[in-house]
């Protein structure tokens, strides 16, 4: 259980690409993390081949500093999930709080949008490498790439290297938290690998 007491978000919304929810969502919860489904604020949502998801919160009731990871699949959800305000303040904050954020395919676009490129080098579904070239980063074709906290991949076939990735990232997060939290107090032994 790599990963025990650490949260993480996975954003969802109509036409999701099924496998770069599910592969992510049993991966997380095999390493022992605790995963959260985070929708708009609708009661179900459907993949690209109709498979239904039931969301556990809603982003615009997210604090994600009380996860530790964000993760963006692909599908066209991406190009819905990025017209609302608090999916893109979620990834916005999620980022400046040095989050491990990962982005699949064509969730590029949220990142995009949420302003979070510029400077970064990343990869992307090939449609989308202009846009986030032209978003200020450096576009390699890989099967993942990652700059700092920000992980991305390119399609399907690339989610075992994106999840080897994430994973190895938040066991680093977890190795690297500061004893205490920012007003001092030591965390309890039950909250010890939590943010407060």
């Amino acid at each position: 259980m790599t990963l025990q007491g650490q949260r993480i978000a996975i954003l969802v919304e109509d036409l999701y690409q099924e496998l770069e929810v599910w592969y992510p969502y049993y991966r997380l919860k095999e390493a022992g993390a605790d995963v959260v489904l985070v929708g708009t604020g609708k009661s179900e949502y459907k993949g690209k081949y109709g498979y239904p998801l039931t969301p556990d919160a809603a982003a615009d009731a997210l604090d994600i500093s009380r996860f530790d990871g964000l993760i963006v699949p692909g599908g066209y959800a991406p190009d819905i999930l990025r017209r609302f305000p608090a999916v893109i303040r979620l990834v916005q904050e999620a980022h400046r709080q040095g989050r491990v954020i990962g982005a699949i395919c064509h969730a590029g676009w949220v990142l995009c949008s949420a302003g979070i490129l510029r400077g970064k080098t990343v990869t992307c579904f090939s449609a989308i490498r202009d846009d986030v070239v032209n978003a200020g980063a450096t576009f390699v074709d890989r099967d993942v790439v990652r700059d700092g906290n920000l992980i991305t991949s390119r399609k399907p076939d690339d989610l075992p290297a994106f999840m080897r990735t994430i994973i190895g990232a938040l066991q680093e997060r977890r190795t690297t938290r500061p004893s205490k939290d920012p007003h001092g107090r030591k965390p309890s032994a039950k909250l010890a690998f939590r943010r407060p």
